[in-house]
């Protein structure tokens, strides 16, 4: 079996795997400073094992320019200054290798220790000076560093420059491609950078006959007045919010009073008594300003307070004085611990200053889902995305807090000035999250608001807005949910994306009553887990798709080669990818299977298949065609046992507890069934079920005919007697269950009572239907597996989680609108979603894609490729298959990179191991082809249903 040394494209990633790791960085920091050793043979070692590093970053760099978004996205212009500096870096080390003396004071000299601290260039790549560069932080170090500069000499002088200059480098390349709030805002930002780069070049000794410089170099003190005068403005606020300056007017003048008038009492009672303790009596004592500044003394700090008092009157006085002294300092105390606490608070919610980053504004039970599946495409993809989310409580809700590499502030996401304090100006891309409980008139006030807030802050940003209603236009005439009435210029024209949480459940439990595994199927297509693991991309073309001898070809974008489109996606499966779909100019995605429908020839601008990545599938089919085009089609073989799984045309659904979306999903079962009975039991008064049912009906109008193929049955049933469910199992064939809409307990304790019970009841009545436990989070879904998992039941229960869905098909949206830097790039990944929607059901077009089983009734050949033109022959587009037991299997050289380079490596949901996409994609997988085939139970197919 191939490992992933004799696979380029598996190869490029572990690679890059391994050098974008943390752990990696601190071994080549821990390299770098051995260096400084200059000891010839460490150099010599330092510079052979550099040198293979950056050679590899080279050809990774080179590999993912094929292909859009990296190719016009910022990462490319830091990876490749990164790159240059690495070779300065290294090169420097042939002053060791050639033992050049570096001792003496002439110029030259100077100039050679300066180039041999050069090598500190290659720490700078494992800093990631780019995502704290404008971090409070950051401020206060370069603070530090910038005072130190004008006490530094010699090989700390030239570290400090070598730093500024690469900070300055990085500075540059970001300010240029990032869009700025205002034109004042862009000048006061390239000010400081050219204040900074005076100040920097003034700091080089070659520079030091430059008249003044001394003074130059004091400019960089101004860059000291950014952090503190942040700082210095939040406490005038704190003070002014907090009227503490009434406080501390009162307790001073309060303590002016007191002072003088112990003071004078003490100057007519006291006279004689040595009030500036200091053994004598002098006439200072017996004046007026001693024994006030006495009492103030013994007032404002008790250890001022006498040895030992010499009468009643100064023993008396001394407990006055110290019962007050410690009033008065804890009440200062209490001031400023509350000033303090105050100015932190401002602090933690000042404005960020960060670039190119995400924004969530607002929070919703569904977060916590996007979050996670946000961070795994972001690590699958080597990208260190930075989230801010911006949420209207001051505390940061209990379900982010596990996620500390996010940034939180507070306030409401429908003014300006909250939406300025996340720097949503110099953001990429954003995701309103709309909270759930609120009306429809609510739902949509909400977020025409916010978009209009929003625009008016950023008017280029990408939007992405996760609603928990419909997503429907609610006028006639108007395009899309958020269509502004006055925008008659197009202003609100701009890249905006509504995700229905409600449409995409429907579209969810209407495909898994079709096919159980389809929630799976598409996250793993959408963001598999497993880093190795293959999902689906689009790569950019350019070539021409035209008929040949009765043939559809695809050219080369040069058009110097051409191939088969039917033999290039069989030789592709073998080298690890799976072609699906060309698309068109109008970003339509046409299927392989209707290729030869279309009106040809045609412009195919980009390519949709499933790889690891992107870059692999453009790489992938460039090789197939240009090396590969001489091929010919392996002969066809046997599918006779390889067949669909027979639906009947009416459904009968039993549903325990209130899924949501039921209207939905009953108009969208419309589609695929002639006749549906529905029972709903839940604990509902007779109220709630007469009012459920006339809405059902009234909703069941707007579809023609609807009222006459649905019938739907509503009991209640309190969740408690058992034997109440016999007879309503014996007419399902499928079983929803899921929370009771009113429940003191935790709704995955209740659907699984129920789930033990029904098990016991199915068994006994003999008979099989479909069950979907419908749970809340992954980690009860993943009890629930183990537990049936152990006792490996005849029955199939599959265990769905609908937020972590949606989570996962909004984070792969919202991804991939953050990766996209320019029009190309996003309508690129806009080409993409579409291609899954289109999966999902949730879109018009007539080349539908869908995802299917075919049950394995025979032995499968060992020639995968065979068996891939087969079903291509008969409409198929062969994407995977699913074993009868979950499949666990390693290969060595990925062990070995996962125990030293760590990364999240398994699936969440146990049903998943069971599940291979693009089975030559990597070792395992086609380990689980080679080994494994005799187990397969179904093929995993895009087609026609």
């Amino acid at each position: 079996m191939n490992t992933v040394f004799r696979d380029r494209t598996l190869f490029y990633h572990h690679m890059e795997w391994v050098l974008m790791h943390p752990r990696f960085g601190f071994i080549m920091m821990g390299l770098i400073a051995l260096s400084f050793l200059h000891e010839r043979l460490l150099a010599i070692a330092l510079l052979a094992i550099f040198s293979i590093e950056l050679t590899l970053r080279f050809a990774i760099i080179r590999n993912k320019r094929r292909t859009n978004p990296y190719r016009s996205s910022l990462n490319q212009k830091v990876d490749m200054l990164f790159l240059v500096l690495d070779v300065i870096g290294a090169a420097s080390l042939l002053i060791t290798i050639f033992n050049i003396p570096l001792d003496g004071d002439l110029a030259a000299t100077r100039l050679l220790r300066a180039i041999y601290l050069l090598r500190s260039l290659r720490m700078f790549r494992y800093l990631d000076l780019q995502s704290i560069m404008y971090s409070p932080t950051y401020g206060m170090l370069i603070s530090l560093i910038i005072l130190l500069s004008f006490v530094a000499q010699d090989t700390i002088m030239w570290i400090i420059i070598i730093f500024f200059a690469v900070e300055l480098a990085i500075r540059f390349i970001i300010m240029r491609n990032i869009k700025y709030e205002t034109k004042r805002d862009q000048a006061s930002e390239w000010k400081y950078w050219s204040i900074d780069l005076i100040a920097t070049l003034v700091m080089v000794p070659a520079f030091a006959f430059i008249p003044y410089g001394g003074a130059l170099r004091m400019l960089r003190l101004i860059r000291l007045l950014r952090p503190w005068l942040v700082i210095m403005r939040n406490l005038r606020d704190v003070m002014r919010e907090g009227q503490f300056l009434q406080e501390i007017n009162l307790i001073v003048l309060l303590l002016a009073v007191l002072s003088i008038s112990g003071g004078v009492i003490g100057h007519y009672m006291e006279n004689d008594f040595d009030y500036d303790q200091n053994g004598i009596n002098n006439p200072e004592d017996r004046g007026m300003m001693a024994p006030i500044w006495f009492s103030f003394r013994m007032f404002t700090d008790p250890g001022n307070a006498i040895h030992y008092p010499y009468n009643t009157e100064i023993a008396i006085f001394s407990v006055f004085a110290v019962i007050i002294g410690v009033f008065i300092f804890a009440f200062f105390i209490g001031i400023g611990a509350n000033i303090v606490a105050g100015l932190m608070a401002k602090l933690r919610n000042e404005r960020l200053h960060i670039t190119n980053h995400m924004v969530m504004l607002g929070c919703s039970a569904v977060s916590p889902f996007i979050i996670s599946q946000l961070k795994t495409i972001s690590e699958r993809s080597y990208s260190r995305l930075k989230l801010v989310v911006l949420h209207h409580s001051e505390k940061i809700p209990e379900e982010l807090i596990d996620y500390g590499w996010i940034s939180y502030r507070w306030g409401d996401m429908n003014q300006v000035t909250a939406l300025q304090r996340v720097n949503l100006a110099h953001a990429r891309q954003a995701i309103v999250s709309i909270p759930e409980g609120l009306s429809d008139a609510d739902n949509l006030a909400m977020a025409t608001f916010s978009l209009i807030a929003i625009r008016k802050v950023n008017p280029d940003i990408y939007l992405n807005f996760a609603t928990p209603g419909t997503a429907h236009p609610h006028l006639d005439g108007h395009h899309h949910m958020l269509q502004i009435g006055w925008d008659i210029q197009g202003y609100y024209n701009k890249p905006t994306v509504v995700l229905s949480q409600a449409e995409v459940r429907a579209n969810l439990f209407r495909n898994i009553m079709i096919y159980r595994d389809f929630d799976q199927i598409i996250e793993r297509l959408m963001i598999p887990e497993r880093t190795e693991e293959s999902s689906l991309q689009v790569c950019e073309w350019g070539g021409i798709l035209e008929r040949r001898n009765g043939k559809v070809h695809l050219l080369l974008p040069k058009a110097d080669a051409s191939i088969e489109v039917s033999i290039l996606a069989t030789q592709l499966l073998e080298r690890g990818v799976t072609l699906v779909a060309l698309t068109d100019e109008q970003g339509i995605s046409h299927p392989l299977y209707k290729l030869d429908q279309l009106v040809l020839p045609q412009f195919i601008p980009s390519l949709l298949g499933i790889a690891i990545d992107a870059n692999a599938l453009n790489a992938e089919v460039y090789y197939t065609i240009q090396r590969l085009q001489n091929q010919h089609l392996p002969p066809l073989i046997e599918t006779t046992g390889i067949q669909p799984v027979m639906q009947t045309k009416k459904l009968n659904l039993l549903i325990t507890g209130w899924i949501g979306s039921l209207p939905l999903l009953l108009q969208r079962l419309l589609t695929e069934f002639d006749r549906i009975h529905i029972t709903l039991l839940d604990n509902l008064s007779a109220d709630e079920i007469a009012e459920q049912q006339a809405y059902l009906r009234k909703r069941f109008m707007e579809t023609a005919g609807a009222n006459e193929r649905i019938n739907v049955e509503m009991i209640s049933w309190g969740f408690s007697d058992m034997n109440f469910l016999r007879p309503y199992i014996l007419k399902a064939d499928r079983i929803l269950l899921s929370r009771p809409q009113h429940t003191k307990t935790q709704a995955y304790a209740c659907i699984a009572t129920v789930l033990s019970h029904l098990v016991s009841m199915v068994r006994t009545l003999g008979i099989n239907p479909d069950i979907f436990p419908v749970m809340e989070n992954r980690e009860q879904a993943r009890v629930l597996q183990q537990e049936l998992e152990r006792f490996s039941l005849p029955h199939e229960i599959h265990v769905t989680v609908p937020d972590e869905f949606y989570g996962t098909y909004l984070a792969h949206t919202s991804f991939h609108m953050y990766a996209s830097e320019s029009p190309g790039a996003y309508a690129l990944q806009r080409t993409l979603r579409h291609a899954i929607d289109v999966m999902m059901g949730d879109s018009n077009n007539d080349n539908e894609m869908n995802i299917l089983a075919l049950t394995v009734e025979q032995t499968l050949p060992e020639a995968a490729d065979a068996l891939f033109a087969s079903l291509l022959d008969r409409g198929y587009i062969w994407i995977g298959y699913r074993l009868k037991e979950s499949f666990i299997w390693s290969d060595p050289v990925q062990n070995a990179i996962r125990k030293v380079f760590p990364r999240q490596e398994d699936f969440s949901c146990l049903r998943q191991l069971q599940i291979i996409i693009n089975p030559f994609g990597n070792p395992v997988s086609r380990h689980s082809w080679s080994e494994y085939r005799h187990s397969i139970v179904e093929l995993i197919v895009i087609g026609h249903r």
